[in-house]
């Protein structure tokens, strides 16, 4: 009886569960679009106008994310948006029939939304992704017509099938379209007569008997035969087996190298977070108390210590680019202090100088006369004049990119070796107040190996001076390298295991944070105003009655600093800044300084000590020879903070400062990178055959001067003044201008009629809040030439501005391409968004190799229906300007109430319906539900020790919700929704002052698939609205990172440093710079946050990020500029989200054993990093000029890099004052980059081999040579290349002539 009673129950909980089912599913709501991604899920059917959101940024410490709650939540209803499929519950608005069942996914019916169709090229799926069809479409080896072709990457290169596979195809389909690809190539000519262009890439057998081949290709469109000349290409080629070649990729998968993280005595991170970094004497702005004195006390009694040396060192300390032009400064200043150290170096026989900048040098060598370059070049030879670093500027090491650096310092270099034949052999870096463990190695791997800087965090300051360390060897994390032969190996002595690494540079922190007078001694105040005789008001004599008195002062400030030192032995620098404009200061300053070092070596038995004038080289020349022991040291200086009024003052609010500034010098930098790509390839091509190359050569010298020159540290830092920052705006459309000129040329060369030198491309570029050439509009006819400067092959997103929506893309291969036409919107502060009808954008998705010129074109269509995107949103308007177009519009529809999801084949996105932000990210793959939760906040900056270079917060009031207004419903916040079969996007608007923006992409694999783009425009409107507001961008998530969180920031695009961040010190403290990622993991997962601009970031409590985005503070900080910063501009924060996981430990030997090795990003987010920091450049070819076009599909290359080799640039070597000589050399800087492990690389379509040979990638190549960084050195012939001469991690540059 009992058991029936169970029976019964369990029966009729059935049937209720059925109901409650079947009453769901009669609650599905279907709504439009074929393509759409969009789910919405409302909380319950009361509505939602009374919620509030709570800001999760603000409440750091109080808020818990509780996932067994998040999980116990009662289930909502679903709205769902459909597209493809439907099902048949209800009424459905797809323009597809769904009768045949057969052509749905059997695992889930949405997985087709967005499936790509009319692909731009035809290829299949491959096995790994057959299963996801039901067994009938498999069986019959057919796909259905809507799903006949996923846009995925194949998973062997499309562009480089292995010999073995153009072998097979042409046994399989003979000479037809589907072959493999050879290209071949034109026989050897005459260089000066004919160019070695390569052809259009065509698709032949490898036939030996063969005389021609012809491509057998097929006209479709019979009414443009004409202009399908570019598509076709109806040439005959001749089919020299020695002159054709294929495209060859190794069929190896791409195998990572794990890094053991180095060893050193000082790890900078670990030993910063256990300073007290709010001492007690704080109050007395300095360290030095009894303590130091009776250590000076105790050191000059005991006989054992060695005597004083002191070395003088006469220096000057000039600006590029800060409150004045670089004009300006030169012209008034900078001149007459190198004529001064001219004719005054010739006059004093013992004097020297130290000078640093290239710039104004090169500049001041342009108007010199023969004698003083003479003098120059002997006092050079001579040792009495030396040039520290080398570098164009003096840049900031916390806020430039990898290429920016080695830019300016080749430019530099390159300078000096051509007029001086000189080779710097010291580093100066006196005057950023960040130093980077990247700029010691790029000074290492251009043959520098000892290294002056100073400005380090006050506790730094402390702790050098403590423990004596005033020199130490700063080595890299990585490197691991002992067996190659050093400089600083063969000085200090060292021999097998006590071998330094390959790396490593001998570092002297200049003591008490000055480069000037102010570092003779503690008391500083003596040492800059008793000992600069340079000033107007110190010119007194030192004379015989006073010498004694003035030499003992100084000794006794000169001894004191001997004693933080372990040898005994200091540099003084004399000088400051713009000093020795005068012929007269040279005069007082040598005359004075040359009495009493006469008169204290004149009493050295009794003072124990010795003074002369000398170069930094002269000082690593005495310690190396004196003291062979030194501490190393690892990690980087990157938070500065001096003390101002008796509190920490930290000089972090710089790494967000004009963000608009910093988005258009790293486009610029790009912008010059393909600039020197093209140009490079066209040279070594010789397609510059009949053209006036004069005017090209002096553009693409000045352009790169003034990129340098424009890497300046204040100029990068964003913390010029107003009237500078105009002129910076002026030099950098100036600067890009003459590089799109060089581009145009270059491709036009490239593509053109063998018999046409006229070029004929314009230089596309549009993006919002960036660069935006001379603005026009494609149209059917068209022509679009897309180049990728990357060494891989790219998946990439293409935007084109039409005013005729009716219009389709076809590739070089008469392939159609899905296209997706999106609104062009503006909003205004109605909070209404008005769509146009007279412009439109055109997006689509394109597959090209690496170093690749490849054509599209633009044609007419009649119907739009399916390319046209859907638009939801609750107040947007068509424009009532009709324009071209008076019968196209969009489809617009309301939202739906309740929660929205966006998905894709690799994730769903959900967005909490009040706040617009997302909220949860569900990978498709697993299954898995990660908390993912946006938001905005703002820091309340304070009116003390905040401004346009410190970051400062009150303390009162540290934190201000900037969307309040629309949490309580007081303003109305605006959503849109944008999906087609590309992307889908949700735009949330907060009134003018913010716009956010989250998009996925509908593709199948490919680093674009697993990526979340994220977009932030930022207006703060005229000043003083949101004055003393720091934006910020904050991602929480349940990765579990410590409760002393735990991030990873890169330095400069090179390398990665691991940050744990104290939030119970100051949040001014926990700020650090980024300029291409930073990301969070805990032992199962990881998220990536890739930007393409630098930024600060921080984080408040487990799992979050804190992103910078601007900040506008009307307070003058007291660091030089003597303004606020109050200019802001609207600006368009652009990232990318990654989210990972890792590797199952059992796959690679435990996890444990990965403790100690680098945590290095995925190889995904270094191609994402790489596509963000250098976007495809497009050029355009109009209608009329179609004809020209003669080259369809241009591979500047034979085959791709290897996985992790990466082309940083490929200059080509100018000879500076001649321009009649074409270039037969190049300079080609890879950059091996290595990702994690732990992370799955299956998705990568590239070269898996580590070893490469050069002229197997390069066309027209000669010789090799293996030369230093900055391609100074003569170098060693070598064309292979493995992980024995090309170590993971570094970098090098070959020497190219072709």
């Amino acid at each position: 009886m009992r058991s029936l009673y169970q029976l019964l129950c369990v029966f009729t909980l059935n049937i209720v569960l059925n109901s409650k089912i079947y009453c769901y599913e009669k609650t599905l709501r279907k709504i439009v679009r074929n393509q759409s991604k969009m789910i919405q899920r409302p909380f319950s059917d009361t509505g939602t106008e009374n919620m509030v959101w709570r800001n999760a940024s603000l409440f750091p410490m109080s808020l818990q994310f509780n996932r067994e709650l998040m999980f116990k939540m009662q289930r909502p209803k679903v709205s769902t948006i459909l597209s493809v499929a439907e099902t048949n519950h209800g009424k459905s608005y797809s323009r597809m029939k769904t009768s045949n069942e057969e052509y749905l996914l059997s695992n889930e019916q949405r997985l087709t939304r967005n499936t790509l169709y009319k692909n731009i090229s035809s290829f299949h799926s491959s096995n790994s992704y057959l299963p996801i069809f039901n067994n009938s479409i498999m069986n019959s080896n057919t796909f259905p017509k809507d799903i006949a072709i996923f846009y995925q990457i194949p998973t062997r290169s499309k562009y480089f099938p292995t010999a073995d596979d153009n072998l097979q195809n042409y046994e399989q389909k003979g000479n037809n379209k589907e072959s493999g690809i050879v290209i071949p190539e034109f026989p050897q000519t005459n260089k000066d007569n004919e160019s070695v262009i390569t052809k259009s890439i065509f698709k032949s057998p490898i036939d030996h008997k063969l005389k021609t081949i012809k491509p057998d290709y097929q006209d479709t469109s019979q009414h443009e035969v004409g202009i399908d000349k570019a598509d076709f290409l109806i040439e005959e080629l001749i089919a020299d087996p020695k002159s054709k070649y294929s495209y060859n990729v190794s069929d190896d998968s791409y195998t990572c190298t794990v890094l053991q993280e180095t060893k050193a005595n000082i790890d900078a991170q670990e030993t910063f977070s256990n300073f007290d970094i709010e001492p007690l004497w704080m109050a007395n702005k300095h360290f030095w108390n009894s303590i130091y004195d009776s250590r000076y006390e105790y050191l000059m009694r005991n006989h054992k210590w060695p005597a004083l040396k002191v070395i003088l060192v006469p220096r000057t300390h000039v600006d590029t680019i800060w409150k004045q032009s670089f004009e300006y400064y030169h012209n008034n200043s900078v001149n007459k202090i190198i004529s001064n150290v001219v004719k005054k170096l010739q006059f004093y026989d013992n004097l020297t100088f130290t000078w640093n900048e290239v710039s104004h040098l090169s500049q001041w060598w342009k108007t010199a006369s023969q004698k003083s370059r003479s003098v120059f070049r002997r006092l050079i030879k001579g040792g009495r004049l030396e040039i520290t670093t080398g570098g164009w500027v003096e840049p900031d090491e916390a806020t430039t990119h990898i290429f920016g650096l080695i830019h300016q310092l080749t430019e530099g270099h390159q300078w000096l070796k051509c007029y001086l034949n000189y080779m710097p052999k010291v580093g100066w870096l006196t005057n950023s107040v960040t130093h980077s463990p990247t700029m010691a190695y790029l000074l290492t791997a251009s043959g520098i190996s000892n290294l002056v800087m100073t400005n380090l965090h006050f506790s730094w300051e402390q702790y050098l001076a403590e423990y004596q360390y005033s020199d130490f060897v700063w080595i890299q994390n990585w490197d691991n390298d002992k067996t190659s032969a050093t400089d600083i190996n063969d000085a200090l002595n060292r021999l097998g295991n006590d071998r330094l690494p390959k790396h490593s540079v001998l570092t002297h922190y200049l003591q008490f944070n000055s480069a000037g007078f102010k570092a003779c001694g503690p008391n500083k105040a003596i040492c800059s105003s008793d000992f600069n005789f340079g000033k107007p008001n110190r010119n007194f004599d030192i004379n015989p009655y006073n010498v004694k008195e003035k030499a003992e002062l100084l000794l006794e400030q000169y001894s004191k600093t001997g004693t933080i030192t372990p040898h005994n032995i200091m540099m003084a620098p004399l000088g400051g800044p713009y000093a020795y404009e005068s012929q007269s200061e040279f005069d007082y300053q040598y005359m004075n300084y040359q009495t009493l070092a006469e008169f204290i070596n004149a009493n050295s038995n009794i003072y124990k000590a010795t003074v002369q004038f000398g170069t930094p080289s002269d000082y690593f020349n005495n310690i190396v020879a004196k003291h062979k022991n030194y501490p190393t040291l690892k990690g980087d200086f990157l938070n500065f903070a001096d003390i101002h009024s008796g509190s920490p003052a930290y000089w972090a609010g710089f790494y967000t400062s004009r963000p608009l500034l910093k988005v258009l010098l790293r486009r610029l930098q790009s912008t010059l990178r393909t600039t020197e790509i093209l140009f490079t390839f066209t040279i070594s091509m010789n397609a510059f055959h009949g053209f006036n190359t004069t005017e090209i050569f002096k553009l693409l010298i000045k352009s790169r001067e003034s990129v340098a020159r424009l890497l300046d540290k204040n100029v990068v830092s964003g913390t010029v003044n107003a009237n500078t920052l105009r002129y910076v705006h002026n030099q950098i459309i100036m600067t890009a201008k003459d590089c799109w000129y060089i581009q145009e040329v270059s491709a036009s060369l490239l593509s053109i009629k063998p018999d046409q030198i006229a070029p004929y491309l314009q230089k596309y570029i549009y993006r919002d809040g960036e660069f935006v050439s001379v603005f026009r509009t494609v149209a059917a006819g068209d022509q679009v030439y897309v180049f990728n400067s990357l060494s891989h092959e790219r998946t990439e997103i293409v935007e084109l501005i039409t005013k005729t929506p009716n219009i389709r893309i076809v590739d070089h291969n008469k392939k159609h391409i899905t296209i997706q036409i999106n609104p062009v919107w503006k909003y205004n502060s109605k909070n209404i968004v008005k769509i146009s009808r007279t412009f439109f954008k055109i997006v689509f998705v394109i597959h090209i190799p690496p170093m690749t010129l490849e054509l599209f074109r633009v044609k007419e269509t009649y119907d739009t229906t399916q390319s046209t995107a859907t638009i939801y949103c609750q107040t947007c308007k068509l424009d009532d300007d009709y324009g071209q177009n008076p019968y196209f519009k969009f489809n617009i529809q309301s939202i739906q109430p309740g929660d929205i999801q966006f998905e894709n084949y690799k994730h769903r996105l959900i967005f909490d319906e009040v706040s617009g932000f997302l909220k949860t990210v569900i990978e498709k793959s697993n299954n898995k539900e990660k908390m993912v939760v946006f938001d905005y906040g703002a820091f309340k900056s304070s009116d003390h020790n905040a401004g346009m270079f410190l970051f400062n917060t009150d303390v009162r009031r540290p934190l201000q919700d900037i969307l309040m207004p629309y949490r309580t419903g007081y303003n109305t916040k605006l959503l849109m929704i944008t999906s087609g079969q590309v992307t889908t996007e949700l735009i949330s608007i907060y009134g003018l002052f913010l716009q956010h923006t989250v998009k996925i992409f509908n593709l199948l694999k490919g680093p674009l698939s697993d990526a979340i783009y994220l977009e932030s425009k930022v207006n703060y409107e005229v000043a003083p609205k949101n004055r003393e507001l720091e934006l910020f961008l904050s991602i929480q998530t349940d990765i579990s990172n410590g409760n002393y969180p735990e991030i990873y920031t890169d330095n400069n695009g090179f390398q990665y440093t691991k940050r744990v961040l104290n939030i119970t010190r100051r949040i001014e403290s926990n700020m650090y710079p980024i300029t291409n990622m930073v990301y969070i993991q805990d032992s199962n997962k990881r998220l990536t946050l890739i930007t393409d601009h630098a930024q600060g970031v921080t984080a408040l409590q487990e799992g979050q990020l804190v992103v910078m985005l601007d900040r506008r503070i009307l307070f003058n900080d007291g660091r030089g500029t003597h303004e606020g910063l109050a200019d802001n501009t609207v600006t368009y924060h652009r990232h990318i989200i990654l989210l990972e996981n890792f590797a199952e430990s059992v796959n690679y030997f435990g996890y444990l054993s990965f403790e100690n090795h680098l945590k290095l990003p995925s190889q995904t987010a270094l191609n994402l990093a790489n596509s963000i920091n250098y976007p495809l450049d497009i050029f355009v070819n109009s209608k009329k000029n179609s004809n020209l076009s003669y080259y369809a599909f241009i591979p500047l290359i034979k085959t791709s890099f290897p996985c992790d080799v990466s082309v940083v640039n490929y200059r080509t070597i100018l000879n500076r004052g001649v321009h009649n000589q074409t270039p037969n050399s190049a300079l080609l800087v890879l950059f091996r980059q290595t990702a994690s492990c732990r992370i799955d690389n299956t998705d990568l379509h590239c070269n898996g081999e580590s070893g490469f040979t050069v002229d197997n990638i390069l066309r027209s190549v000669k010789s090799v040579y293996l030369t230093n960084l900055v391609g100074t050195s003569d170098g060693v012939p070598q064309t292979f290349y493995n992980l024995r001469n090309f170590p993971p991690m570094e970098l090098i540059t070959l020497r190219i002539y072709f």
